[in-house]
């Protein structure tokens, strides 16, 4: 089966199979006839098919009559800033995220700076299978540019989010692992503006990933293993293209994803409080840090562009999901790591407390995560059979199955980057989780496969 997504405000695929430069450029110029001819921003991140993409997403642009404004290799939160910095009609990111190097995907970034929502996004689909394209004349055809101020005026203005002063005295030690991605010259400038060491690690932007590019616990174990050599004060995973952060204590634990949510989040709210958005996926300490401050949580579905939606609608502060993945509202209209990284050390700053010390204030919940190939013919079928299984359990069924029950939940969903199924438990103690994450396991290989066993 040829492994093709396509999701709000996305399209993602393995490069030479489904994801074609064919299809890319199809797209390039069904974005640029949406975006009515205007300036168009894009980057790309560093893996080997990037380049590839970019010169597809280009023709397709010039050719619908756009500008292109090209910020080269980049992560995706400056090409987000771009777009609104330079009132461009759009952006494309051309990133694969957290997917291994077989994949590549492009990222439809709106005017506001936000991915495509639903929508935007049905409009854009709409576009690409019925609408003509716009094609301009020999005569129309525009240039391609580039802008080199707009990494310092992106500097500028994360800067401007955090108490930078704070920061600086103290004299941060901050190993980072960039996992050969895109961001390693704008963090090493991000932290030596916060007065931080920077101790780099797979800081190449080689395209070759050292490990898995997605910043979960298995994939900063050679972080963990180097903390202690580095005497940091603090560890960072950043995902290739700078949407999510995974973070490490001086002793070197890495620590699951879902802390970096929280983590940020009271920084945040001590300073602008207002409510916070995430998915339905996401752990509760994010409830418990909101509570302790007299801040409401709303979920929503799972993607950033819902999250984000739906944080703008609801005049959010804050909005995340437990992948490592936040954004400081208004300031910030995507996920955003080096926000993310300066707003945690900005709580140890103030705090003068160590990641360890904060962490330990969250309580102890027990969070399992598993996935599960599924055949995209196959994903309505088990699903159907999960709203089945626990309609007397009242299941929120907005996105997948989520059930909540008085001492955990469970929520079983398609995913929207992979062919999977995810299933996500979490509870207060191990032998709880456990038995949940068995039970939904079952369940799914049984519908899927036929199969009754663990």
């Amino acid at each position: 089966m040829r492994e093709l997504k396509i999701g709000t405000s996305w399209v993602r695929g393995v490069v030479g199979d489904a994801l074609t430069p064919e299809l890319i450029v199809n797209f390039a110029c069904a974005f640029g006839t949406w975006c009515e001819g205007g300036a168009v921003v894009i980057g790309r991140d560093t893996r080997r098919s990037s380049g590839m993409l970019r010169a597809a997403v280009t023709a397709g642009l010039l050719s619908a009559g756009c500008e292109v404004i090209d910020l080269q290799v980049c992560p995706s939160p400056v090409v987000s800033f771009a777009v609104r910095e330079l009132a461009a009609g759009g952006g494309i990111s051309i990133t694969g995220s957290h997917n291994d190097a077989r994949w590549n995907a492009l990222k439809f970034i709106g005017p506001d700076g936000a991915l495509l929502n639903a929508v935007r996004s049905e409009e854009l689909l709409d576009v690409y299978h019925g609408s003509p394209f716009a094609l301009a004349s020999w005569e129309k055809i525009r240039s391609v540019s580039t802008e080199p101020s707009v990494p310092d005026r992106y500097l500028e203005h994360v800067l401007a989010v955090l108490d930078a002063p704070l920061i600086r005295d103290r004299r941060f030690r901050v190993a980072v692992d960039f996992c050969n991605g895109a961001c390693g010259q704008i963090t090493e400038r991000f932290l030596e503006a916060l007065g931080c060491s920077l101790f780099p690690v797979n800081e190449e932007p080689s395209g070759e990933f050292a490990h898995p590019p997605a910043p979960t616990p298995a994939n900063m174990r050679q972080l963990g293993t180097l903390m202690r050599c580095f005497q940091a004060d603090i560890g960072a995973a950043i995902n290739v293209d700078g949407d999510r952060l995974g973070l490490v204590t001086a002793s070197g634990d890495a620590l699951s994803e879902e802390y970096t949510l929280p983590l940020a989040a009271r920084t945040r709210l001590q300073r602008r409080p207002g409510p916070v958005v995430t998915n339905t996926s996401t752990s509760r300490m994010i409830e418990s840090l909101a509570g302790e401050l007299g801040q409401k949580v709303i979920r929503t579905t799972v993607g950033e562009s819902h999250v984000i939606d739906q944080g703008l609608a609801e005049n959010a502060v804050l909005a995340g999901e437990g992948n490592g993945g936040v954004a400081a509202l208004p300031a910030g209209m995507t996920f955003d790591a080096l926000v993310t990284l300066g707003l945690v050390l900005e709580q140890m700053a103030g705090n003068g407390e160590s990641l360890t010390a904060l962490v330990d204030r969250f309580p102890r919940f027990v969070m399992r995560k598993h996935e599960m190939a599924c055949a995209p013919n196959l994903v309505y079928k088990v699903m159907d059979r999960f709203r089945r299984r626990y309609r007397g359990e009242s299941p929120d069924c907005s996105d997948g199955v989520r059930v909540t029950r008085p001492d955990g939940w469970l929520h079983v969903r398609a995913s929207n980057t992979e062919p999977l199924l995810r299933i996500i438990v979490e509870a207060e103690d191990p032998q709880r989780a456990d038995a949940m994450l068995e039970e939904a396991l079952t369940y799914a290989r049984r519908m899927a496969y036929g199969q009754g066993g663990a």
